[in-house]
């Protein structure tokens, strides 16, 4: 019985798989596409490190202040509930913040970055395991191992330190997301 249900198991993963390269197959060249800028942001990010850091801190900011005007308008043109004149009003103030010290601010996104590869490293095991029927999935395990390796480099780290290198952790996970995608389309394809 317990055979049964391992041979049926297998037989699932076997259609998964072939959906997924399937899938992969058909849309190759977006995937490829999206490989390639992922590479190519990380050589940029690799190549300006501290330039990097600071302007993903400072393109955050202005998003941050752009949308909180953009939410205060809309909030007073169609009074809204308080709620959402409280949040417009949290992001013009961080937005703010953020472009006038971003020194202090970036510290602070040092942090909040090492929250955000842990859970982004988690959630890239488990696509692998989900990906585990197509050939070289190994390579988007291999992303989020080396994702939780960065994420751990932040958090033992020291602040000024990681400042330093954080465009560096960018640019890492970047260009090995981007090899992962590409990977995984070029064995589907053969």
């Amino acid at each position: 019985m317990i055979f049964t249900k391992n041979l049926i198991a297998t037989r699932d993963l076997d259609v998964l798989g072939e959906r997924i390269e399937e899938e992969l197959r058909n849309h190759k060249g977006k995937y490829i596409f999206q490989g390639m800028v992922f590479i190519i942001a990380g050589i940029l990010a690799a190549a300006f490190p501290a330039a990097s850091a600071i302007n993903v801190e400072l393109i955050i900011g202005a998003i941050l202040l752009l949308t909180g005007i953009f939410q205060l308008i809309m909030t007073m043109k169609s009074k809204m509930h308080w709620w959402s004149l409280l949040s417009a009003c949290l992001s013009i103030v961080i937005g703010l913040f953020m472009l006038w010290k971003p020194l202090p601010v970036l510290l602070a996104f040092v942090t909040l970055l090492a929250i955000f590869m842990t859970v982004e490293g988690f959630i890239e095991l488990f696509l692998a395991f989900q990906f585990r029927p197509v050939r070289n999935w190994s390579w988007m395990l291999f992303s989020g191992v080396i994702t939780l390796i960065l994420a751990a480099i932040l958090w033992i780290g020291f602040p000024l330190f990681d400042v330093l290198y954080l465009g560096w952790v960018i640019a890492i996970n970047m260009i090995f997301y981007g090899v992962s995608l590409l990977m995984l389309v070029w064995r589907s394809a053969s």
